[in-house]
């Protein structure tokens, strides 16, 4: 299997999420990708955590089901159906946002794996979705979500993977959009005045598997909890100077 944090599997999702930390809670976040592999864990363990999550998907029937997953915890979630890689989708983000007040974190869990043929071969249809799915998204996330970010402390967290460290042959569109990612968070770094939003980039290099899956791995891994724990502690106490943080091995 080839190494990248795009490549979810899509095995048993575990339901029950213990709180992350003895911190206070985030009060509230969003989740872009919410009814992803990473991104689902992600919500039902900051549900768990007392924090109030607006969880961005384009399926209402899976936010629904993501909901019910978190049991009673589910009494905090939001959901916001819409296609973030449109600009009506974002529209309707940055609405729904601006009906709930500022958010002290965001996170986003746009985009996923890819394998096909070298870029020479590539057909320009093909190059274009990937262009939206795996980049443009990310940029109608950021243009919904950042201007909504406390002032007074808050951060923005995005998942990125091996394709950015390195060149991924017969993946080259996830190569390209994931530099294209890390760019994209230096500049809103950059032309955001207010010193207390944080940018950061959590790169996974390794697959992700869930919890106990590791020991059984006979390449690098990452297992899920471990993917969450580093994004919500980056969201919730990360260093502004902390622009990029890899989590696995190459």
């Amino acid at each position: 299997m080839r190494r990248s944090m795009h490549r979810f599997p899509r095995g048993r999702q575990t339901v029950a999420m213990a709180p992350l930390r003895p911190d206070p809670p985030l009060a509230t976040a969003v989740v872009h990708g919410a009814t992803g592999y990473v991104g689902g864990h992600l919500v039902r363990a900051l549900l768990a955590d007392g924090t109030v999550v607006l969880a961005v998907g384009r399926s209402a029937s899976r936010l629904e089901a993501l909901r019910e997953s978190a049991g009673s915890d589910g009494s905090r979630l939001v959901t916001v159906v819409a296609d973030v890689s449109t600009d009506e989708g974002a529209r309707q983000v940055a609405q729904r946002l601006d009906e709930h007040g500022v958010v002290q974190a965001a996170f986003a869990a746009i985009g996923g794996w890819w394998e096909g043929p070298h870029l020479v071969d590539l057909d320009t249809p093909t190059w274009s979705a990937l262009l939206t799915s795996h980049l443009t998204a990310h940029f109608l996330a950021a243009r919904a979500t950042v201007p909504r970010l406390d002032p007074e402390g808050s951060a923005y967290v995005a998942f990125n993977g091996i394709a950015t460290l390195q060149p991924e042959a017969g993946s080259g569109p996830v190569s390209v959009t994931g530099a294209g990612q890390s760019m994209l968070l230096d500049v809103l770094r950059a032309e955001d005045g207010r010193s207390d939003v944080r940018y950061h980039e959590l790169c996974v290099v390794n697959p992700v598997v869930d919890v106990g899956q590791a020991v059984h791995a006979t390449e690098a891994v990452v297992e899920i909890t471990d993917v969450v724990a580093a994004a919500v502690t980056l969201a919730r106490s990360g260093d502004s100077r902390t622009h990029r943080q890899e989590l696995g091995r190459l």
